[in-house]
């Protein structure tokens, strides 16, 4: 894959909206031939899916630190639902399989960073009551149901 390719392939529009709401991650790859990789970075934006959102990861592997080819792999995944954790925050599980490169690739499961719970909010304020639970903003002024 040319540089550019990958360049095309790997910018994501970013969704201001939801770029506030993001989890932190860092993990090392199962061995494969000897050698591991670490994953690390901050997730894509929240997508809203029901009552919960997913997050995309989509980076590259550091680089093989020991002898052989220096190689990188790509790691392009959807993380679980939100897991709610002790106050109010939550975090995310993601696993998978890195691309094959140098006719191998590696596994990986772990968790990423918690952040506080942040919730889609779909509904014009400024026109109406709110009668969202979901709602992600502080309510001040908005007359809610389960108030």
């Amino acid at each position: 894959m040319s540089e550019e390719t990958q360049r095309q392939h790997y910018y994501v529009e970013t969704d201001y909206e939801n770029i506030e709401h993001n989890h932190a991650f860092i993990t090392i790859v199962d061995v494969a031939c000897d050698h591991q990789h670490g994953i690390l970075g901050t997730t894509g934006p929240a997508i809203y899916s029901g009552h919960s959102h997913f997050h995309r990861i989509c980076v590259l592997t550091t680089s093989d630190p020991k002898g052989g080819p220096i190689h990188w792999h790509i790691v392009d995944v959807v993380t679980g639902p939100a897991i709610e954790v002790a106050g109010d925050e939550h975090t995310h599980q993601f696993c998978g399989e890195t691309s094959c490169v140098l006719g191998h690739a590696h596994s990986f499961n772990s968790t990423t960073d918690t952040a506080p719970e942040k919730k889609k909010c779909d509904c014009d304020h400024k026109e109406k009551d709110c009668d969202h639970k979901d709602c992600d903003h502080d309510h001040k002024g908005c007359k809610r149901e389960d108030d």
